[in-house]
């Protein structure tokens, strides 16, 4: 068995089975090692079917898996990814219960199985290995959503052009520069397969790229990141034999596009679809704009044409801070920014945001709730702190709570004036734009509530104003907003502080800013007083009166907040980089306190950081 590997693989082997069934001795491991086979399978092809005995479990040397669960209506639901140094199937050896989910390969993988036979002679000569297991599988099964980053980076990426516009060995040579600051690279082009030797044991009478996909399993083990990059396609669109192998090989397929072409589908991804290439992998839209694009424009009509698209990324032409963020995002150690909801008081992200630039910590994913939502939109567009906080304090001083509600029969204020601030602020950075969420330059997303289906509401897509005014409409202050048959109200009852949603984003750190404080108020009465005693009380100086009660506004705004802030501490749990400014003396609705926000956040974020080492501050720079 360990002849068929290599010694990088070798080791990944003895990793897996330590970790899975503890320090072993050496007598172990040589009653094991001899019951382990050598599995191959192909891209698409099926290692395990849902409800059919577990009858073996299985060691991933090279490739990549795909779990998936069918439910009784016949509907299969994705519920995670196997990648090399993982194990699938153990649970069926331990529990002697069918299989839960079926398992697909993405692209060819390489395993060693242990079957159920062999598992039972271990044991029976090594009864602490079913312990230990054991142990494991109990550790999974007790780990939380919030315990772990959701998403798995790649290891084989292809590139792959849609038009002949785009400069792809550039984009290739300057991605391989910015990943070898992450791990070990290896660029493959045609030019450079010819180089390569194959394995003297290669067997002759399989294709030059058969053959080379043995060799592939070799290499895919010495490197962390392995740049596949497709040759052009020819003028009608026909893919040459390599560019077949790096996309059937891939864990994710980048689509580099020109966006100043046609959006409609080309000829290179009308082949993929008709040749069968794509089993599964993740395939992710780069867009390249021209370098003095103000802010991308109807993203939505490339993503409508391509309903199979993973994520989507917006880069500008020659921009090596864009191919940057790109190359973070690829290899899992992008930054992601969230912003919670508060009034008013959300504009201290403007002075968090603006420590952050100057500790020159890079954002790349930013999302928000409520006025968090607000702030987050305007950070998407990649301007700096200072252009962020000068537009952003038009939209506060415009005031917009004072558009009161006559007859309050669905809300107290209007939100015609919110409205207008959301526009506001977005036209001071885009003239007469108005953007969509996917148009941003880096990735956005907010939330709101459906008041309707009683469901929190995550909004990767579609206009920008309009889903900021949904994520703002803070019920019983501001009215619902209609969208489809649904009523939504602002993010806030559901998600506040939206770090779990994040932890799904191809992410490795999470700075979160969050405005709750913990300052439980001490109450010195048994009952509510009258209207009469608490008006008679609102004139004494403030020092001097008796009942310390919130008002009116501020318990129908927290109401909102109950269910969120009980799930606050688990959404801490995943937050790396942690901001709590005390901005607890402002109002909810303070908006002419905004430079004394925005400061209050910045000098909070400054004493934070300060006291960072240089070695934790370079886990987010790098």
């Amino acid at each position: 068995m360990a002849t068929r590997l290599n010694p990088a693989q070798n080791n990944l082997l003895q990793t897996s089975l330590t970790q899975l069934f503890g320090d072993f001795d050496a007598p172990t491991l040589a009653t094991l090692t001899p019951l382990l086979e050598w599995v191959e399978i192909r891209g698409g092809e099926c290692l395990l079917r849902q409800n059919e005995p577990g009858d073996s479990m299985y060691f991933v040397i090279s490739g990549r898996l795909q779990a998936l669960v069918t439910a009784e209506n016949g509907q299969s639901r994705k519920i995670g990814e196997i990648m090399r140094g993982e194990t699938v199937g153990e649970t069926a050896l331990i529990t002697n219960e069918p299989r839960n989910a079926s398992v697909f390969a993405l692209r060819d993988t390489v395993l060693v199985r242990l079957s159920k036979t062999a598992f039972d002679q271990v044991i029976n000569k090594h009864p602490a290995v079913a312990l230990n297991m054991a142990r494991c599988i109990i550790q999974r099964l007790k780990k939380t959503p919030f315990s772990e980053r959701f998403h798995k980076k790649p290891v084989n990426i292809c590139l792959l052009a849609l038009h002949t516009t785009v400069d792809l060995s550039g984009i290739a040579q300057k991605l391989h520069e910015l990943l070898r600051l992450k791990g070990t690279v290896l660029l493959l082009t045609s030019d450079q397969l010819s180089q390569l030797k194959t394995g003297e044991n290669d067997n002759t009478a399989d294709s030059p790229l058969r053959q080379f996909s043995h060799r592939l399993d070799d290499l895919e083990s010495q490197y962390e990141y392995v740049l596949l990059v497709a040759d052009p396609a020819d003028s009608g669109g026909t893919l040459s034999e390599w560019s077949q192998f790096c996309v059937h090989q891939a864990d994710d397929i980048l689509l580099l596009a020109d966006a100043q072409q046609p959006s409609d589908r080309s000829a290179v991804e009308d082949q993929l679809s008709q040749k069968g290439l794509i089993n599964g992998q993740a395939e992710t839209l780069i867009l390249i704009h021209p370098a003095d694009t103000l802010i991308p424009r109807h993203t939505s009509n490339w993503l409508n044409k391509r309903p199979q698209i993973h994520a989507h990324y917006h880069i500008r032409r020659d921009s090596e801070r864009d191919l940057a963020r790109l190359s973070r995002i690829l290899s899992n150690t992008a930054i992601g920014f969230v912003l919670a909801g508060g009034g008013a008081r959300g504009f201290a992200h403007i002075g968090v945001l603006k420590a952050l630039q100057e500790y020159r910590i890079p954002i790349d994913f930013v999302a928000g709730t409520s006025v968090g939502g607000l702030i987050a939109s305007a950070i998407s567009f990649d301007q700096p702190a200072e252009t962020v906080r000068k537009h952003a304090r038009k939209g506060a001083l415009f005031n917009p709570s004072k558009d009161y509600n006559f007859l309050p029969l669905i809300s107290l204020i209007r939100g015609q004036r919110m409205e207008q601030m959301i526009r506001n602020t977005i036209g001071d950075f885009l003239g007469n734009i108005e953007p969509d969420i996917e148009d941003s330059w880096l990735t956005f997303f907010t939330l709101s509530s459906n008041y309707t289906q009683a469901r929190p509401e995550i909004h990767t897509r579609g206009s920008m104003i309009y889903y900021l005014r949904a994520t703002t409409a803070i019920p019983g202050v501001f009215p619902p907003i209609i969208d489809g048959d649904d009523f939504l109200v602002d993010g806030g009852s559901f998600n506040n502080f939206p770090a779990d949603v994040m932890s799904r984003m191809p992410v490795g750190k999470i700075i979160g800013v969050d405005l709750t404080i913990d300052k439980p108020r001490k109450l010195t009465i048994t009952r509510i007083p009258s209207p009469t005693a608490l008006l008679r009380d609102r004139f004494r100086a403030k020092k001097q009166r008796k009942y310390r009660l919130p008002s009116l506004s501020s318990i129908l705004l927290n109401s909102t907040l109950l269910y969120s802030s009980s799930q606050r501490g688990a959404a801490r749990q995943i937050v790396d980089l942690y901001f709590n400014p005390d901005v607890s003396r402002f109002s909810l609705m303070k908006w002419s306190s905004y430079d004394k926000i925005v400061e209050k956040g910045y000098e909070h974020a400054m004493i934070v950081l300060k006291q960072m080492s240089d070695t934790e501050l370079a886990a987010y720079r790098s």
